[in-house]
């Protein structure tokens, strides 16, 4: 393990720093709280950054006598600039190699270097994989009777991901991060912590939600139902272990319960009113998600559904069933755009089937312009292929559904 840590050129006075964690107390006393970290946390080397000044003055020579070949030095400007302090965060994640593991240390950094640190702790894990073993301060002054509290801010990182995987999930329906995250937590407590009120759901909460957000990817809105009827139970289930073990989650967590009870439906393979609006509120989802070619896929399937249920002798789920249906369908699209075609004459007689034709060949053309992926001479230019269009088709689609009884 590698220690990154500052020195500066202040009045530092002697203290004894303790550590505490699930293997007990550890201490030194030291009136540079860098070399206390080696003694405490005992690392493979200690990066000490120095400015010019801080290089030449006693602090940084008592610390090398004291440390002797386990420190390096890594010279660093003052960050009197913008541009030096992008060259400040150059040069501590140019310190770390691929996969190391690295406990940094902020207790005598100075101005705006902690933020630094913060950001390259996040700019390291994902770019060269690094552990971030502890992100730690020596509290001096808050000192008791000689004693100073070595404080873990590693969990401030930590949000750093959760924010980042509720960004993930609401804004784009990707569960990844928050799942490995929940994951962990779940992991780690097992791992580390010697108590009868251990987690026992957050692995399956994050199993749920991973399975919820592939269907949605996937555009299987049953499988979407599914899950998410598993899951909203679930997550009502946890509240209070969530609460307990992972608080940022918490946070959102009836959020993305709403968000979730919005598709849960407990009888997915049943073809009814309510199941046709639940796929809407799916589509209209994929629409808000910028997951077009999702929303157009099923969107083309809803409308072959909304027939079959209009139809009342097919089975929807039945694949020679429903290609009769898009036949049907192509047909009285053809004779829509003033082509002869032969249209079944039980399609006729379905409510709204002029409607239902025009809105099959629209979602036909967009919907090949997506899958055939604009291979072709005459394909729509991607720029002209928005959002409003999927919006558009959503509106005629809900039109759809008010004759559905």
């Amino acid at each position: 393990m590698k220690v990154l840590t500052f020195l500066g050129t202040g009045r530092y006075e002697p203290v004894t720093y303790v550590w505490r964690d699930e293997r007990g107390e550890r201490s030194y006393t030291s009136h540079l709280f860098p070399e206390a970290v080696a003694r405490i946390f005992k690392p493979e080397k200690v990066l000490v950054f120095v400015t010019p000044q801080a290089k030449t003055h006693e602090h940084f020579q008592v610390l090398s006598q004291q440390l002797g070949d386990l420190l390096q030095p890594v010279d660093i400007p003052e960050g009197k600039s913008e541009a030096e302090l992008w060259e400040i965060f150059d040069h501590v994640a140019a310190s770390v190699e691929e996969n190391d593991a690295v406990l940094l240390d902020i207790t005598h950094a100075f101005r705006s270097i902690p933020m630094i640190v913060f950001a390259v702790a996040a700019y390291l894990r994902r770019t060269k994989s690094v552990t971030i073993e502890r992100i730690i301060y020596g509290a001096y002054e808050a000192r008791e009777n000689g004693k100073a509290p070595i404080f873990d801010l590693t969990p401030l990182l930590d949000l750093l991901d959760w924010l980042n995987g509720a960004e993930f999930f609401l804004q784009r329906s990707d569960a990844t991060l928050l799942a490995d995250r929940l994951r962990s937590i779940h992991q780690q407590a097992w791992k580390t912590q010697a108590s009868s009120d251990l987690p026992k759901q957050l692995k399956s909460v994050a199993k749920k939600l991973e399975n919820l957000s592939q269907a949605l990817h996937l555009a299987h809105p049953r499988d979407v139902m599914h899950f998410a009827d598993e899951l909203k139970s679930k997550l009502k289930e946890t509240t209070s272990e969530v609460q307990r073990w992972a608080k940022p989650f918490a946070v959102i967590l009836e959020q993305v319960r709403s968000e979730v009870a919005r598709f849960a439906y407990d009888e997915p393979e049943r073809l009814d009113r309510e199941n046709c609006q639940k796929q809407l509120m799916i589509i209209e989802h994929l629409v808000e998600k910028g997951l077009l070619v999702q929303a157009i896929l099923l969107a083309r399937e809803w409308v072959v559904s909304w027939v079959i249920l209009q139809k009342g002798d097919f089975d929807w789920l039945n694949r020679d069933h429903r290609q009769e249906v898009e036949k049907a369908l192509g047909a009285a699209g053809q004779r829509v755009q003033q082509n002869p075609a032969e249209v079944p004459v039980w399609f006729e007689k379905l409510p709204k089937s002029d409607d239902v034709a025009e809105l099959w060949s629209q979602i036909s053309q967009l919907r090949n312009d997506l899958a055939h992926c604009g291979m072709s001479r005459h394909a729509v230019d991607v720029k002209r292929i928005k959002q409003e269009d999927a919006k558009e088709i959503l509106q005629q689609l809900k039109e759809l559904i008010k004759s559905v009884q």
